[in-house]
């Protein structure tokens, strides 16, 4: 599983680079500084970092030399993405790429993709907010999903469980004043890690596995009302 590692401390920002990644099967983590950013880097060694230059306690710029100056971590693609023009300086540090802020989401993918090999669904995909039970380890969870598509759905929980879990789920699908649930065997392909504290987006993204014809008819239905609301 592809690990990114994304440095900012605008939370802003960091939501806009974790929606662009919303259907790539990776392993997304944060980071608010550079001294963040280190020690993930050294507990995880993710596929690749993009940072930002201003940020407290240590900046990208030194977060990106030291990165560098380490036999352990300087083969890992570095990006940094800023709002400030100091591209030589930044360059100066080991970065491999350097991107001027506002991006796009085309581009952010591009950029990730020029150093590493990311896998994107392209399913329609609905942004709702619907209730799921499971288990696992004969534990019951229940959590709210932040999308939800043909192929998966993406969990908001701190209960992360580890990648390639299967779990049964019993997701409840609104249909006007009723609900429909309907079971489904997913499967953990996708984590998002935050080390601020903060939980708007850890969680986990499940794949179905042999969704079966009503299971599938069923979300496809839900997707289409949603979409039209």
């Amino acid at each position: 599983m592809t690990k990114i590692l994304l440095v900012d401390d605008m939370r802003n920002f960091l939501d806009l680079e974790i929606s662009f990644l919303r259907r790539a099967d990776c392993r997304i983590m944060t980071a608010k500084d550079g001294l963040e950013a280190l020690k993930i880097a050294t507990d995880e060694r993710p596929d690749i970092i993009l940072l930002d230059i201003e940020m407290p306690r240590m900046n990208g710029i030194e977060c990106c030399r030291i990165l560098k100056a380490n036999p352990d971590f300087k083969k890992i693609p570095v990006v940094i993405v800023s709002s400030f023009e100091r591209r030589t300086e930044c360059f100066k540090a080991g970065a491999n790429d350097y991107v001027r802020k506002p991006i796009n989401e085309e581009a952010f993918l591009k950029e990730i993709k020029k150093f590493i090999d990311i896998k994107e669904r392209k399913d329609e995909r609905a942004e709702v907010s619907i209730k799921a039970d499971y288990t696992f380890k004969k534990k019951l969870y229940s959590a709210y999903s932040r999308d939800l598509s043909l192929s998966g759905i993406f969990l908001i929980t701190s209960d992360i469980l580890p990648l390639g879990s299967e779990l049964p789920l019993t997701l409840d699908l609104p249909d006007g004043r009723k609900s429909k649930k309907i079971k489904v065997m997913g499967k953990v392909m996708r984590i998002v890690e935050e080390s601020t504290g903060e939980h708007a987006y850890t969680g986990m993204g499940l794949e179905f596995v042999n969704l079966k014809p009503t299971g599938e008819k069923a979300i496809s239905n839900f997707i289409k009302r949603a979409k039209r609301r």
